[in-house]
């Protein structure tokens, strides 16, 4: 009942501050995309959405190939839902206009359907900060006193000025993070039953079923949620043989044939949903990776053209770090300028007392103590199913953000905040257990 209440409540205060977030020009973007929706459901045109080499529109097939897909059916569903038609919906924005060009042609959505494609992103985002909750209840139980770590690592993801920002606004942010979260909380079970003497083979397969899918929709969400992906495949994998080194080896948790064919079907349905999800790829499955890497390549390669990148590793380091410690205030936006048109909507947002903690100096020594109990208590029960799987994550997360993030975008640095969150949480129910125990 208590669990209940606390989560509703971080939902209330996720939607709270849904229409007051700054607009950013992406949301434009996300609404044009949102037409796959409306062809697919309403006209029944898959051909529309299919690869093709001389497409109807080249810049619609350009967005397909290289952004996720989830986010942008669930506005058009929102969008839908609210009465909305697919005449309504505006054009993408275009980043070398004012926003007074933007809109007077039609490149910004008005307040309803704005409205409503935040409604599915936050909601989204409110099931990431539920799948937080769980996943520090469930590693904490060795490491920890478990809810007092649920509690405390959802509400310092929910409080998070980050997330709250790009997870309220109408972009793949909430998806991506719902979806990539609730993947590492069912891996976490399916280490857990893995574990479990007698092995539950049918609970054991149902659960591995379960985490493909979630996978499938995390890479359908933004391809970045192969982070988290290759997190839960290899905590999946390796958790075997580090808990038969510390259990002398027994014979029937060697690897097997019928452990490596379940890993395998994994991959295989993960694979199936991502495409299933991808309507885009049906015509042509097998070259459409390609084309993918090569349309994110060039998309990244001009972004930094036109932005600027690190100048050297050691500027990657530093802006990691800050943002895994949350110091730094929120960002809204990335293009030069753009904030100059969205002033009095960011003073309004941060008035309001709902765009999350403060970030200083102060919180981020805070979250560097918590940080530091969190990983004590991991490292030392690092054979513990749960603990390897939660270091393999933020192991994983941290490595993969050090070498692929280019340049200084704080959204980009949204993977870390879940599993910061969880191990600072977990920190939390260390320091009560340290306290009940004195105090005994």
């Amino acid at each position: 009942m208590v669990d209940g209440l606390w989560l509703m409540g971080l939902a209330l205060y996720l939607f709270a501050g849904r229409d007051k977030a700054p607009f950013h020009g992406d949301e434009s973007t996300l609404v044009t995309m949102s037409r796959d929706y409306f062809y697919l459901l309403h006209d029944g045109d898959l051909d529309r959405v299919l690869y093709d080499e001389h497409p109807q529109n080249a810049a619609e097939q350009e967005l397909r190939m290289i952004n996720g897909t989830v986010g942008k059916m669930a506005m058009g569903l929102a969008a839908d839902l609210d009465g909305l038609k697919l005449e309504d919906l505006t054009e993408p924005w275009v980043w070398e206009w004012t926003m007074a060009q933007n809109e007077a042609l039609g490149h910004k959505p008005g307040w309803k359907l704005l409205r409503a494609t935040r409604t599915s992103s936050t909601l989204l985002t409110v099931f990431s900060v539920w799948a937080v909750f769980g996943i520090a209840r469930l590693a904490a139980q060795r490491a920890a006193r478990k809810r007092p770590a649920a509690y405390a690592a959802s509400l310092i993801y929910a409080t998070t000025p980050a997330v709250l920002l790009n997870g309220r606004r109408g972009m793949m942010e909430g998806s991506h993070l719902c979806f990539a979260l609730l993947a590492i909380l069912v891996v976490l079970l399916v280490v857990r039953e893995q574990a479990r003497i007698p092995i539950r083979r049918r609970a054991l397969i149902g659960w591995t079923a379960l985490f493909a899918v979630m996978s499938g929709f995390a890479l359908a969400s933004k391809h970045t949620a192969l982070i988290a992906v290759v997190a839960g495949f290899a905590a999946l994998m390796t958790e075997p043989v580090i808990r038969a080194y510390a259990e002398a080896a027994t014979p029937h948790r060697k690897p097997n044939r019928r452990r490596i064919a379940r890993w395998i079907g994994a991959v295989v349905l993960m694979t199936l949903t991502f495409v299933a999800l991808n309507p885009a790829w049906w015509s042509d499955p097998l070259g459409m990776p390609k084309r993918v890497a090569e349309e994110r390549r060039r998309t990244i390669s001009g972004q930094v053209n036109v932005y600027g990148g690190f100048d050297n590793v050691g500027a990657r380091v530093v802006e990691f770090v800050e943002q895994s410690l949350s110091a730094g205030k929120p960002r809204y936006d990335e293009a030069r300028g753009f904030s100059v048109y969205i002033a009095d909507e960011i003073k309004q947002y941060e008035d309001s007392g709902l765009a999350g903690r403060g970030g200083n100096l102060l919180w981020g020594a805070v979250m560097l103590g918590l940080l530091s109990l969190g990983l004590s208590a991991l490292v030392s029960r690092w054979r513990d199913s749960a603990a390897w799987t939660i270091l393999l994550w933020v192991g994983i997360t941290a490595v993969a953000l050090l070498i692929t993030v280019p340049f200084d975008w704080q959204r980009y640095y949204l993977p870390i905040q879940p599993p910061v969150a969880v191990i600072a949480g977990i920190g939390v129910g260390q320091a009560v257990d340290w306290l009940v125990k004195r105090g005994e």
